[in-house]
């Protein structure tokens, strides 16, 4: 099957996203939609918006990272992996990582998913500005 990542500027598409992995030979398609909370652990008083920036080379990494996760979980390339992290500014609400995944069974669905999750998280050179209702902002490493 496949794996496909974006870097994008613009809004994710939810539905057209779990669109591309659907499909008569997937019996199951399991997602995660990470969206922009109104707290953070970090915050002080109460987030209003985030911006996300990222190396120059984002993309290149976000494929990377997910064809080597999906090859690692799914060495007989059953599945469809799309994930986006979106980058900019987002406001509380706006999705800004959506890893869908779409197989025969369940169990790889849902272990694709959470392991692409994590590998984005943990390994794409994303930065996050979170902006707070007074005003105040702070800026952390690796984060979505």
């Amino acid at each position: 099957m496949s794996s496909t990542a974006w870097i994008a500027t613009e809004a994710i598409d939810l539905a057209a996203m779990l669109s591309s992995v659907s499909g008569p030979s997937h019996g199951a398609v399991a997602s995660f939609v990470g969206q922009v909370r109104d707290h953070d652990p970090e915050a002080s008083g109460r987030v209003v918006a985030l911006r996300y920036s990222c190396h120059p080379d984002a993309q290149r990494f976000i494929e990377e990272i997910v064809a080597r996760t999906t090859t690692a979980h799914d060495p007989r390339g059953d599945a469809d992996v799309r994930a986006t992290h979106r980058i900019g500014d987002l406001d509380v609400g706006d999705l800004a990582l959506v890893v869908v995944v779409g197989s025969a069974h369940r169990d790889l669905a849902f272990t694709l998913c959470r392991a692409v999750v994590e590998a984005v998280k943990h390994e794409l050179p994303v930065w996050k500005q979170q902006f707070e209702v007074d005003g105040s902002h702070t800026r952390s490493g690796l984060s979505c």
